[in-house]
């Protein structure tokens, strides 16, 4: 099966990401704080049109500064994607054993810290100076396929999950990444520290049962457990 990618560099695109993230706190981490305050002052709490008319402006400034570091990152990601996107993408299916739900996907170059996806449109934002865009695909496809086949699947017990217990059991699961992965990827994804504890009780298991349908039904388990039901 043929997999395909294109890379793309839209400030507009840029500039939700930079809004959006700064707006959202995910599993502790406060994503205003990662950029400078008088940047955060301007795009938190705002509108995205609001927002947008400092964004635009600024961004397009820092894109001219950084132009030609970000021309050598870009050609750095497509040389990485041109050599491993395909067998990234084989293994992801053969660890996970599901077919890939969608054979081309869309990079966006971002030059904010946060990577969000669009799962309909097989958009997934890449941060331009990252060093391994690879994992950073890999950790964004395990989220994609599990929603695909898991989440979205009225047969599994993920279905009937809160949006809290979900998000969290979706981001343990990447634990996948860690070893199997290498090297593929550079080093191992480990996750959030928030999810340190059960994300080490479930590596154990995936350690010796390599079948990701057991990993997810104990990690049902666990997150029932510890995660409330609050939506």
């Amino acid at each position: 099966m043929k997999f395909s990618y294109k890379i793309h560099q839209n400030i507009r695109q840029d500039a939700w990401n930079w809004w959006d993230a700064c707006n959202s706190i995910d599993f502790g981490t406060d994503w205003s704080l990662k950029i400078d305050a008088q940047v955060t002052q301007k795009i938190k709490n705002k509108t995205q049109k609001q927002a947008y008319q400092f964004l635009i402006p600024y961004l397009r400034k820092k894109c001219q500064n950084e132009a030609k570091v970000l021309q050598k990152n870009k050609e750095r990601i497509k040389k990485e994607l041109d050599q491993k996107f395909s067998q990234a993408c084989e293994k992801i299916v053969k660890v996970m054993g599901k077919p890939l739900y969608r054979q081309n996907f869309h990079f966006y170059l971002t030059t904010f810290p946060s990577i969000p996806y669009n799962k309909e449109r097989g958009f997934i934002w890449l941060n331009y100076y990252w060093t391994d865009p690879i994992e950073t695909f890999l950790h964004e496809l395990c989220h994609l396929q599990f929603i695909h086949y898991w989440r979205e699947n009225p047969r599994s017990t993920v279905f009937h999950f809160s949006k809290n217990q979900f998000e969290n059991l979706k981001e343990i699961l990447t634990l996948i990444l860690d070893k199997d992965f290498l090297p593929i990827i550079k080093k191992p994804d480990q996750g959030y520290m928030i999810h340190k504890n059960l994300r080490k009780d479930l590596s154990k298991f995936w350690r010796n049962e390599k079948n990701f349908n057991k990993l997810v039904e104990l990690g049902v388990k666990d997150i029932t457990k510890h995660y409330s039901i609050k939506k």
